[in-house]
């Protein structure tokens, strides 16, 4: 099955995009509702561009998995409510500061720096999971 890539961004909601598709984009207040929406419009693209015969992209023929990549800003601001900032710190190294800003959108993190926050996020859950009473 061919996958297909889908961009989750953040600015007061999410917000998603496929290059394949230009124009075809969804907002949700939350990361559940931004991929549902997404897959609507992108059926709707798809249904529109047949009607049209426009050619959809090979990509886009017979059967996919939309696969959903969050932007720095978008998997910081997911993760807030269950993760400190503080921790994510502690544990990647990076300036808390650093941190807001990214989550805020003023900077961005260079793809090193993602993946240092993608890879502290995992560690902080492996530390959770150890945990037993």
């Amino acid at each position: 099955m061919k996958e297909v890539e889908v961009a989750i961004s953040w600015d007061k909601n999410y917000g998603a995009h496929c290059n394949l598709i230009p124009g075809c984009v969804a907002t949700g207040r939350n990361l559940e509702d931004v991929k549902r929406e997404f897959t609507k419009s992108l059926k709707l693209h798809l249904s529109g561009m047949v009607e049209d015969g426009e050619e959809i992209p090979v990509e886009l023929r017979g059967e996919y998995k939309l696969v959903f990549h969050l932007n720095a800003q978008a998997l910081l601001n997911y993760t807030e409510g269950i993760i400190s900032r503080k921790a994510l710190s502690d544990v990647t190294g990076i300036n808390l500061q650093q941190l807001s800003h990214y989550a805020r959108g003023w900077r961005n993190p260079r793809p090193e720096m993602q993946q240092r926050i993608v890879t502290g996020i995992h560690e902080l859950g492996n530390q959770l999971i150890a945990v037993s009473l």
